[in-house]
């Protein structure tokens, strides 16, 4: 994830079941032995301990699948970690579900990037969505040390007859031209018979902010349709509200409850402890969204021992909502370094509140904030 940090994430080693790393462990309640009913339901709980970035969690059939940003595997790179379980607490051993072979000519072979997968169904077949560096396309970056000039990032689908692939690329990126310092993060949205793609366009790389936006997909799922529409900047809301996204929006999940459409979003910055999660309350799939004040609902906070919580995906399995995130073993305080800092998967259990009588809903992360008392 994220420029100057994917290469050092990517060296964060893991290998064979346990999931053995040199890293130290990521603090929290362990998820292992816990029933399904109680996961997540009083607090987080620690599910992988180890790199697991930008984690995606889907059900297939009777099968968990928890797709991640690629990590080094046995000494050779993996593009996107794929681990299974029956039960959420135990993880089989990673393995790849987008092969280097698989990337299509756009991607950049030499320094591909592969960030941020999620999955869906469609149709007969499953349809992964990822970013990567383009292997002609730039952007003009600003670090502190000056400009200098990178591969910018598209989105790409790749397919699959099954959920665990290894999934094949398709020719040409789902959406890149438009934004000329790039697109991250895709997620997939269905609501009846449309779909939907969810993006950040990842500007503050070389601008003051950044934006989410929304996009219609095709019935097959690879191809966008018709014009963006911008749903949230980072600066959008009240500076009260908004002061705490820094210069990042990103990672957008869309959740449809009761009729009514939420917005999940990451932001701040990803590599240090005030990386955080919000929800935005939107008129349809496509905005407006609005910013009901009481952000963020999942952040760093004394009560429990999550470091920089983020990246969420949202799981409805039966009567139970799980949220899950990726979260830090210690503040890397923007200086990631391999084999002592990683993004463990956690999950929790997402509730939804009713502030007011007959207002509307609000999700809740359980232990993500603070209870009263400690305010």
């Amino acid at each position: 994830m994220r420029a100057a940090f994917a290469v050092a994430a990517m060296l964060l080693a893991s290998s064979g079941h346990a999931y053995q790393t040199a890293a130290p462990s990521c603090p929290g309640a362990s998820g292992r032995g816990v029933s399904i009913r109680s996961l997540g339901a009083e607090q987080p709980h620690l599910l992988i301990d180890a790199n697991f970035p930008d984690p995606f969690v889907a059900r297939f059939g009777r099968t968990y699948h928890a797709y991640a940003t690629g990590n080094q595997v046995g000494g050779g790179q993996m593009n996107v970690q794929l681990v299974r379980s029956r039960n959420l607490t135990e993880w089989g051993e990673a393995i790849e579900a987008l092969p280097a072979a698989s990337l299509p000519a756009w991607v950049d072979r030499n320094h591909p990037q592969v960030w941020a997968p999620e999955v869906m169904q469609v149709g007969g077949r499953y349809v992964l969505y990822y970013n990567a560096r383009h292997v002609t396309l730039t952007r003009t970056e600003t670090p502190p040390s000056g400009p200098v000039v990178r591969h910018r990032h598209c989105l790409g689908a790749a397919v699959s007859d099954r959920p665990e692939g290894p999934f094949l690329g398709t020719d040409a990126p789902l959406v890149c031209t438009d934004f000329p310092n790039g697109v991250i993060d895709a997620s997939v949205f269905r609501d009846g018979g449309s779909l939907y793609l969810y993006y950040k366009d990842d500007s503050n790389c070389c601008a003051p902010g950044s934006a989410i936006y929304a996009q219609g997909l095709s019935e097959d799922g690879l191809a966008a349709l018709g014009p963006a529409v911008r749903l949230i900047a980072n600066n959008d809301s009240p500076e009260e509200h908004d002061d705490w996204e820094w210069r990042v929006v990103e990672a957008p999940t869309m959740v449809k409850r009761d009729g009514a459409y939420h917005l999940f979003y990451s932001g701040n910055f990803y590599g240090n402890k005030n990386y955080a999660v919000a929800s935005l309350t939107c008129a349809s799939p496509r905005g407006p969204c609005r910013d009901p004040g009481d952000n963020p609902i999942l952040w760093s906070h004394k009560e429990t021992p999550l470091i920089g919580p983020g990246h969420q995906s949202i799981l409805e399995d039966g009567r139970r909502t799980y949220a899950f995130f990726h979260a830090w073993n210690r503040d890397p305080d923007g200086r990631e370094q391999p084999n002592v800092h990683k993004r463990c998967l956690y999950v929790s259990r997402l509730q939804w509140d009713r502030p007011q009588a007959g207002g509307p809903e609000r999700p809740r992360i359980v232990g993500g904030e603070p209870n009263e008392a400690a305010r």
